[in-house]
C-alpha cells in the first residue's frame, strides 16, 4: 500500500506560504509596515488605534465567513469530477490540501483577531498599531491567495506533477522515445488484461464500468496479486494522468512504460492458467468435443439418410454447430453457431470482461486437394483472433469429413472421419 504522509498539515501550511504570490505579498506587507514604523506615518492618538483594532476585527471576521462557503463550492466542484477520470487519490489529496489551507488562514486571522482585541486592553503605543497592523494586512493576503487559488484551474495539475513520484528514465539517446499514444495503448491494454483476470470467476459487473484506478483503490485488499503490486499499478496511473493532462511538459518515463508491460505479461499468464485450469488444458480437449459433435452428426445422420433418402449436404453447418453447441457447454464461456456467427463460424468465446476468443472453426466444402491449399493460411488467419483453432471441410467427392488444427508449438494436424 501507499506509505503514509507524515504531518500532512505541517507540509501543506509550509508549502501555501512559500507559493510565489504569498512571499511577493509578505513582502509588499511587511515594505508596508517598516514604512509605518520608520515615518510615524499612523496619527499617534488612542482615537485612531482604537479605529485600528475594531475596524480589523470586523474586516477579518467577514473575510473568514467567506472560507467555509468558499470550500463547499470548492468541494461540490470536486465531487463533480468523481464520475470523470482523475484518479479517486488526486481528488482526496485536493480536498485535503484545501481543507489544511483554510483551517491555517482560519487559524492565523483568528490570532490577529485575538491580538487586536488584546491590544485594547494595553496602553495604546505605536508599535502595537504597526504590528496589528501587519498581522491583519497578512491575515487579509492569506485570504485573498486562498480564494484565489481555490478556483485556479491549474491546481489539479500541479497535484498530478506532485503524485507522478519514483524513478525517472534518464534520456539515453540509444533508448526508444516511447510516445503518449504508445503508452496510453499499452495502459488501456493493461487495464483490459487486469479485468479479464478480475472476472475469469467473478460476474462481469464487477469491472465493467470501473476504470483501473478504481479497481486498485477499491479492489486490491480482495486480490492478493494487486495488492502485490500495488505501488507498481499506483505509479503507472499517476504517470498516465500527469502524461494526459501536462502532456506538453512531461514525457513518457520509460520505465513505468516497461512496467506496463511487465504486468500485462504477468496477468496475461495469470489468465492463461484460469483457462488451462478450468476450461480447456490443451488442443487435444478441445480436439475431443469436436470429435465426439462429428461422431454424433454421423451417426444421426447415417439414420436419417437410410429412413428418409434425403440428403443432408445443404445444411450440414447448420446442423454440425447444433451438435457443437450441445457439446460445448461451461459457466465459464458461451458459443456462437453458424446462424449468429462472428469471425467463424462456429466461437467459443470465455464469460468474462473481453469475451476472450477461445476456439474458432471453420466449416468448408470442398475437394480435398483445394481444402489442403487453403488450411495453412485460413488456420493463420483464425490464430490471430482464437487459442484454438481448427478447420473442418465435407469432402462430398469422397463423403468424409476432413479437419484440420493447429497444435500448440504451431504444427498442423490432419484427421478423417468418413462417412
Amino acid at each position: 500500500m501507499m506509505k503514509k504522509d507524515k504531518f500532512p498539515f505541517l507540509k501543506r501550511v509550509l508549502a501555501f506560504l512559500f507559493l510565489w504570490n504569498n512571499l511577493l505579498a509578505m513582502l509588499f506587507v511587511f515594505i508596508f509596515s517598516f514604512i509605518l514604523f520608520t515615518f510615524n506615518i499612523l496619527e499617534d492618538s488612542t482615537s485612531n488605534f482604537t479605529w485600528i483594532y475594531s475596524a480589523s476585527m470586523q474586516t477579518l471576521a467577514a473575510l473568514i465567513a467567506l472560507l467555509p462557503i468558499s470550500f463547499s463550492f470548492y468541494l461540490r466542484k470536486v465531487d463533480d469530477q468523481k464520475t470523470k477520470e482523475f484518479d479517486s487519490y488526486i481528488l482526496e489529496k485536493l480536498e485535503k490540501d484545501v481543507y489544511y489551507e483554510m483551517m491555517f488562514v482560519i487559524i492565523f486571522s483568528l490570532f490577529s483577531i485575538i491580538m487586536n482585541l488584546g491590544a485594547l486592553f494595553f496602553e495604546f503605543y505605536y508599535i502595537y498599531a504597526v504590528v496589528a497592523t501587519l498581522f491583519t494586512l497578512l491575515s487579509v493576503q492569506f485570504v485573498v491567495v486562498y480564494i484565489w487559488r481555490l478556483f485556479d484551474p491549474d491546481r489539479i495539475f500541479e497535484v498530478l506533477k506532485e503524485f507522478d513520484v519514483g524513478e525517472k528514465s534518464a534520456l539515453d539517446p540509444s533508448q526508444k522515445v516511447i510516445l503518449l499514444d504508445e503508452y496510453i495503448t499499452k495502459y488501456l491494454t493493461l487495464e483490459a488484461t487486469v479485468k479479464d483476470y478480475l472476472s475469469n470467476e467473478n460476474d462481469n459487473s464487477l469491472v465493467d464500468e470501473l476504470p483501473l484506478y478504481d479497481i486498485v483503490d477499491n479492489l486490491s485488499k480482495d486480490f492478493p496479486v494487486l495488492e502485490q503490486y500495488f505501488k507498481d499499478f499506483k505509479e503507472i496511473i499517476f504517470h498516465r494522468n500527469n502524461l494526459i493532462h501536462n502532456y506538453n511538459a512531461v514525457i513518457v518515463d520509460y520505465n513505468k512504460y516497461l512496467k506496463i508491460i511487465e504486468l500485462i505479461t504477468l496477468f496475461e499468464k495469470y489468465n492463461d492458467q484460469f483457462v488451462a485450469e478450468n476450461i480447456f488444458n490443451n488442443v487435444s480437449q478441445v480436439k475431443s468435443l469436436i470429435n465426439q459433435s462429428l461422431n454424433e452428426y454421423l451417426n444421426d445422420y447415417r439414420i436419417k439418410d437410410k429412413s428418409t433418402g434425403t440428403s443432408h449436404y445443404q445444411t450440414y453447418e447448420e446442423d454440425l454447430t447444433d451438435f457443437l453447441e450441445n457439446n460445448f457447454i461451461s459457466d465459464y464461456y458461451l458459443t456462437l453457431d453458424f446462424e449468429e456467427k462472428g469471425e467463424a463460424d462456429f466461437e467459443v468465446i470465455q464469460n468474462n470482461y473481453s469475451n476472450r476468443k477461445l476456439v474458432g472453426v471453420e466449416l468448408k466444402m470442398t475437394d480435398s486437394v483445394n481444402f489442403k491449399k487453403i488450411c495453412k493460411p485460413n488456420l493463420a488467419k483464425l490464430s490471430k483472433k482464437y487459442l484454438y483453432v481448427f478447420i473442418i471441410n465435407f469432402d462430398v467427392a469422397n463423403n468424409r469429413f476432413e479437419l484440420n488444427y493447429k497444435t500448440k508449438d504451431n504444427k498442423i494436424k490432419f484427421d478423417i472421419f468418413s462417412l
